[in-house]
């Protein structure tokens, strides 16, 4: 997952969803600065969403709402995952090797997919 505020990119932080003071794991959870969200899991689900992702992290986010960036006249909330639009990005479902871009602007100001290569291993 990428994110771009007014162009610029917003790092994913490391450790979220991780606890290490509680040895806790949320099965959701990033482990460095990439953007990869690892989902481990017993069991498949379709409540693994963006929108609870971010709400391990503690960022909102709406069809409207970034953090502190709400939609205002030209300066809109866009999603794209695997290089199409999404109109409600907290309900997307995530699903494996998902390429999410989130930006807030205008739809030029940010990529549109993240030209992530994945490790042959992940």
């Amino acid at each position: 997952m990428a994110i771009y505020i007014d162009g610029k990119p917003v790092p994913v932080p490391a450790n979220s969803g991780i606890s290490a003071a509680d040895q806790l794991e949320s099965p959701m959870h990033t482990h460095d600065t990439t953007g990869v969200i690892h989902i481990e899991a017993s069991q498949p689900s379709d409540t693994f969403t963006l929108g609870a992702f971010f709400d391990i992290w503690g960022v909102k986010l709406t069809a409207t709402q970034i953090g502190d960036y709400t939609t205002q006249g030209d300066q809109t909330l866009q999603a794209y995952v695997n290089g199409q639009p999404v109109a409600d990005p907290a309900g997307c479902v995530l699903k494996p090797r998902d390429d999410i871009v989130i930006g807030y602007n205008s739809p030029s100001s940010f990529p549109h997919t993240t030209n992530f290569t994945w490790p042959q291993n992940e």
